[in-house]
């Protein structure tokens, strides 16, 4: 041996001793993971309606009334945005204020996966961001941690080593006995969240062993559908949720083909550098390569909706940046997003108190915070809008956000 063993473990502990603190700060009980109030203009916005027509609302009859302060001013929980939601469809019965899919009327389920070859794209960030701003905005959403790192499922107050069994994540599914009740196990899997609307399955290191064991059942099972396991999961809840949103690895594993086989929508963000460029590139070669060997085995397996690149990371005063990026959406053409996610300060200083930007409250210029959440609303109403577009819906009926 040569110590490293030792010494990895070592920095291991290192790492979950300052992550455990962190967790232990947080869960105090002033202190514990929730959401932040909403300003008037901020449900107005996500409502769909000017702030004047929201004022003048709170003169109706049974109206949800936020809390005023001594001030005068008025402030929202999460809570009373959704039931402001439900007053005024009621009220209406106008399907902007309920943007829940119609499985009648044939709108399936939508499984968007986030992914790309290389770490630091930015998936996390988008995925979770996204995740959040449907919940935001009346769709009830799954979000699914593929990625043992677990990055994700941090974001939501949850520590992997101790909160998160493995049976909790994906790894119960694949591990479930041939004789188990899989319509029960799958419906007890998905987590409710201090987000209502918003179900997660975690992750943690168990998934890095459901890897091999995908690879050795499929040596011990020539036929076992290792690629299939995650849609066949989804089957079983699809009922509950609108959409599905998947936070994939960096690689193009078991766990990664699984979401790629689930999905009906990819969105792979991709950084305005020569070295991600180069990158995504590899990453696409596999997945033809993927497609190709998926023709011969499960013809028919991959069927998307939508592909779409997201430019994340996007610094626009940066004019090498803004160079990488003509040449990204000239490539690209109508597969990459018009709004890109911006490189904000704001997200990491939101990171380090494991927020989003949606829960992060500013204590300096609210305009720079400001900025920098109009620029992630832009992206995820224009991924919303791949969305409805699916389902055949009009973007503009359903009142997104700028």
């Amino acid at each position: 041996m040569t110590g490293y063993a030792e010494r990895f473990e070592w920095y291991a502990s290192v790492c979950h001793s300052v992550q455990q603190r962190a967790i232990e700060l947080e869960n105090q009980p002033d202190k514990r993971k929730g959401l932040r109030m909403f300003a008037p203009k901020e449900v107005a916005a996500i409502l769909g309606i000017s702030p004047g027509h929201l004022r003048n609302l709170h003169r109706e009859p049974n109206f949800p009334p936020g809390r005023s302060a001594g001030n005068g001013r008025r402030s929202y929980s999460i809570d009373d945005l959704h039931a402001a939601r439900a007053w005024l469809f009621d009220q209406t019965n106008s399907a902007r204020y309920d943007p829940s899919r119609r499985e009648n009327e044939g709108e399936k389920l939508q499984t968007i996966a986030f992914v790309n070859f290389k770490g630091g794209s930015g998936k996390t960030t988008s995925a979770t961001h996204f995740a959040q701003y449907l919940a935001l905005h009346g769709y009830r959403v799954l979000l699914i941690d593929l990625d043992p790192q677990a990055s994700a499922t941090a974001l939501f107050g949850l520590h992997p080593d101790t909160d998160v069994a493995p049976e909790a994540t994906f790894a119960g599914w694949t591990r479930r006995d041939d004789d188990a009740d899989a319509a029960s196990l799958a419906k007890r899997m998905p987590q409710t969240t201090y987000w209502p609307r918003l179900d997660l399955i975690p992750a943690s290191l168990a998934l890095q062993q459901v890897e091999y064991e995908l690879v050795g059942t499929l040596l011990a099972q020539r036929r076992y559908p290792f690629y299939d396991q995650l849609r066949q999961l989804l089957a079983h809840v699809s009922e509950r949720y609108d959409v599905v949103v998947c936070d994939c690895r960096p690689d193009v594993g078991m766990l990664t083909l699984n979401a790629l086989i689930a999905a009906t929508g990819l969105v792979v963000p991709m950084p305005p550098s020569m070295i991600d460029f180069a990158s995504s590139g590899e990453f696409f070669r596999i997945l033809a390569q993927i497609a190709r060997d998926l023709t011969e085995v499960a013809p028919g397996a991959l069927a998307y909706d939508f592909v779409r690149v997201l430019i994340t990371k996007h610094k626009m005063a940066d004019r090498n940046q803004e160079a990488i990026v003509a040449w990204q959406r000239a490539h690209f053409g109508g597969s990459a997003l018009d709004a890109p996610m911006l490189e904000t300060a704001l997200v990491d200083a939101a990171g380090i108190l494991k927020e989003t930007l949606y829960e992060y409250e500013p204590e300096g210029n609210r305009q720079t915070y400001q900025r920098g959440l109009t620029a992630m609303n832009r992206v995820n109403a224009s991924l919303e809008a791949e969305l409805l577009r699916v389902w055949g819906r009009s973007a503009t009926g359903q009142g997104l956000a700028a």
